[in-house]
């Protein structure tokens, strides 16, 4: 391959050399008529330049040194070569300042040659220029050359891709399990540390799965995007988790906390941060962990926020987080009836939530209270599992298609 485009170079360079060393050549006449003072020697250089139409030049022109023509050659029986070369475009500056450059058209392989022509003391006065048609047997030549070149190319490059496709392909299938398996790990992780404070509060994950349902329904109801929803739902697994850090003297307490107790009970918040910023896939459930009990009045803790400065993720969680704690039992309270609950809620509007998410949630909330408030925990993980595997893993196969695998 690489022989084969020396060959063709090196008969584009012979080419280049005869046309150019002609053109050389035949400047030493034409020097001395230009150079001779009064009217051009007219005849002397139409002479000069009528040998070079028979040694392959089609066209050859003498000019003086403000550009005007004194002398022309032309090959009649090129004439359509010629039309051709004059519907070209200007020649570059390289060129007239002395050169040669080859010109690849439809049917004919042409180098156009331009020297400047000098005085004895050195200075210009004119120029040669013309176009040299190369042997369409030196053409063919190159052209095969760098046909059989090219195809010599992409059979390389195929044989190639069918040596290498297999390993390539295999490479990446042993890279998306990998990520798919790690995949999988943070989200046992994520269900693993949610479900560790669920059961210290309520003994079981139902309040977990309950709001990671909601949410994920109420998020679609908003048209939130992907990659949004994900982080929604590892915020709803791990929204309370910084509880783990609180006694379960207060925790658990059944009666209305102490103004210190509740100041402790606030801290769960902090506590949830230091826990996730020690993982950069945990930490996407910051905006949920952090901003969740701000109210929409500002009002609320940790920061006092207001209004849409509180994140999405955090005002649509607030509403899904405080109706699952009315409509659920704990441990130190009995569940709100359904209607009552909506009402509480009713009565927040615009305090505590947004009320243009309240409003989607409202819409929405007899539906989904109904489908998954009486489920037990095995039917809820269930639909979890579903939703994880569309919003998490789908995107990697069948490598991992459960929580925790199983």
């Amino acid at each position: 391959m690489v022989a084969g485009g020396a060959i063709a170079y090196l008969e584009i360079r012979k080419a280049d050399a005869l046309a150019f060393g002609l053109a050389v050549s035949t400047s030493q006449a034409l020097r001395v008529h230009v150079a001779q003072g009064g009217e051009p020697h007219t005849e002397p250089l139409n002479a000069a330049l009528a040998p070079l139409l028979k040694q392959g030049y089609v066209h050859a022109r003498v000019s003086n040194r403000l550009g005007d023509m004194l002398a022309e050659a032309n090959s009649a029986n090129h004439a359509a070569l010629l039309a051709r070369l004059a519907k070209r475009e200007h020649v570059p500056e390289s060129l007239v300042a002395g050169g040669h450059r080859t010109l690849w058209l439809p049917s004919e392989l042409v180098v156009q040659v331009s020297i400047p022509l000098h005085d004895r003391n050195g200075n210009t006065i004119g120029s040669f220029s013309g176009a040299y048609q190369v042997d369409a047997a030196v053409r063919q030549r190159v052209l095969s050359d760098l046909a059989r070149n090219v195809s010599m190319v992409l059979l390389a490059i195929l044989l190639t891709t069918l040596v290498l496709y297999p390993v390539i392909i295999g490479l990446n299938k042993g890279v998306t399990q990998l990520s798919a398996e790690l995949m999988g790990s943070n989200i046992a992780l994520m269900e693993v540390l949610g479900s560790a404070i669920a059961k210290r509060d309520s003994d079981t994950d139902l309040h977990n799965y309950r709001v990671c349902l909601y949410s994920i329904r109420f998020a679609e109801a908003l048209g939130l995007a992907d990659q949004t929803i994900r982080v929604v739902i590892a915020g709803a697994f791990l929204h309370d988790v910084g509880k783990i850090g609180i006694s379960d003297t207060i925790l658990l307490k059944p009666g209305r906390l102490t103004a210190e107790e509740f100041s402790v009970m606030k801290s769960h918040v902090q506590l949830g941060i230091d826990i996730v910023t020690k993982s950069n896939w945990l930490n996407g459930a910051r905006n949920v962990i952090e901003f969740h009990h701000e109210r929409f009045d500002g009002s609320g803790y940790p920061h006092g926020l207001r209004g849409e400065s509180i994140p999405m993720v955090a005002r649509l969680f607030a509403i899904v987080d405080v109706f699952d704690a009315l409509t659920s039992r704990r441990p130190y309270k009995q569940p709100v009836p359904l209607q009552d609950a909506v009402r509480i809620l009713a009565e927040s509007r615009g305090s505590h939530f947004d009320p243009r998410l309240l409003d989607v949630f409202q819409d929405m909330a007899v539906e989904l209270h109904a489908e998954l408030a009486g489920l037990a925990e095995a039917g809820l993980r269930q639909k979890l599992q579903q939703q994880v595997t569309k919003y998490f893993l789908e995107s990697f196969g069948e490598g991992v298609s459960s929580l925790r695998g199983a």
